[in-house]
Parts: structure tokens; C-alpha cells; sequence
């Protein structure tokens, strides 16, 4: 069970962190993680 908090509450900081990057970087995630070979 102790396993199973460590990975939600990690989980929820890489969410927290990947938006307030994505949000700063004044880019959408598709245009983020799009490349010449892939659209989002």
C-alpha cells in the first residue's frame, strides 16, 4: 500500500511540473510534441 501513495504522489508532481513547463513555454502540447514526422 505504501508503494502504491509513492507512485500517485509522484505521479501528480510530474503532472504539476509538465504544466506549469508547458504552460510557461508558451507552447501547446501539440505543437510541443508534434515533429516533422508526427502531428498531434
Amino acid at each position: 500500500m505504501k508503494s502504491f501513495w509513492f507512485g500517485s504522489i509522484a505521479a501528480v508532481i510530474i503532472a504539476v511540473v509538465a504544466g506549469v513547463v508547458l504552460s510557461g513555454s508558451g507552447m501547446t502540447t501539440g505543437e510541443r510534441y508534434s515533429s516533422a514526422n508526427t502531428r498531434l
